[in-house]
């Protein structure tokens, strides 16, 4: 029965990523700015396609895993599904592009502009793009996944967990600060100590993580509430997989730390004519690990209600939501 359903699952999810791959395309070139398209067409017409497909399938696989351990089925699985995945996959990542990779950068990002910016009809032609991939892959991976049906006696649970206000103020404070530590750490210490990113970004390294945060504070003020902004974002956009994963804390910790770094940052596989290689590479690294250790502590801190840091750190069952 388990060989059936792996045989009968990954044919599905390769079906599923080769639509979502076909969307992907038909949408580009509807919205994809001419000289985008040129661009990337002359300098890497040999492995795009086959990178844009691995990228769909390292999504389905991740879609896939999600449904079939979800709690949720039919309509609510499927707008729960699409919701997080534009956010996590394109929202969040284009409103930092706009932040740090447009002239918007001198005065929010990075102190200063990148020596290659990206067009903003580029940026908001992937807002399109991104919400045309969510809308076919969610709907089609819960039919042929088997999760189209709702089930009457299954519990499907409410979107929030059903904490008091306080609890709610708390658990969100603790994810602004651990999304700040965790962007400015790895952004520093794996990203900005690489050579070709600070190149980049026309910035310099100060020396230290320290001196580089009161640059930040001194420099631009404003990067530190946009990030708690983005913090949030992210903690709205994982919510619907935390509910659908309540259940199974180790399994929902896991969804959810993959959710929150693969959708969004994969594409860094994918050349581009508006960043280097090996700024992207040094960006894939940072961005995925933690984003990946930000989902999993997120998914901690909301899948249930925690009386103490004791009760924070046993296993539990995600059912209890008081």
């Amino acid at each position: 029965m388990l060989i059936k359903k792996v045989l009968g699952f990954f044919p599905r999810t390769a079906l599923i990523a080769i639509v979502m791959l076909i969307a992907k395309i038909a949408a580009a070139k509807l919205v994809l700015p001419t000289e985008a398209m040129e661009s990337t067409s002359l300098e890497h017409t040999g492995n795009v396609v086959l990178l844009l497909l691995i990228i769909n399938v390292v999504n389905e696989l991740l879609f896939g895993f999600v449904v079939h351990q979800s709690r949720w089925r039919g309509l609510p699985l499927m707008l729960g599904l699409a919701f997080a995945f534009y956010g996590v996959q394109t929202l969040i990542g284009q409103i930092e592009a706009i932040v740090f990779l447009t002239p918007l950068g001198e005065r929010f990002g990075a102190g200063s502009v990148p020596t290659l910016t990206m067009p903003m009809d580029f940026i908001t032609s992937q807002f399109i793009i991104g919400a045309a991939q969510a809308v076919v892959a969610a709907p089609l991976a819960v039919a042929l996944l088997g999760k189209i049906k709702p089930d009457k006696d299954e519990k499907t649970g409410s979107l929030f967990p059903k904490f008091r206000f306080p609890q709610w103020l708390l658990k969100l404070s603790v994810v602004i600060v651990l999304y700040e530590l965790l962007y400015f750490g790895f952004g520093y210490f794996v990203a900005w100590k690489n050579p070709a990113v600070t190149a980049f970004y026309q910035g310099t390294d100060p020396g230290s993580f320290l001196a580089q945060m009161g640059n930040v504070v001194t420099e631009t003020p404003t990067l530190i509430p946009f990030q708690a902004f983005r913090a949030l974002l992210w903690a709205a956009f994982a919510l619907p997989v935390i509910s659908m994963l309540r259940h199974k804390p180790w399994v929902g910790a896991l969804a959810t730390g993959l959710f929150l770094s693969l959708p969004m940052n994969i594409p860094n596989i994918v050349p581009n004519p508006f960043m280097p290689a090996d700024v992207r590479m040094a960006h894939f690294i940072e961005t995925a690990s933690s984003n990946f250790i930000f989902g999993v502590l997120m998914f901690w801190l909301l899948h249930r209600s925690h009386r103490s840091l004791m009760d924070f750190l046993r296993i539990s069952s995600g059912d209890q939501e008081e």
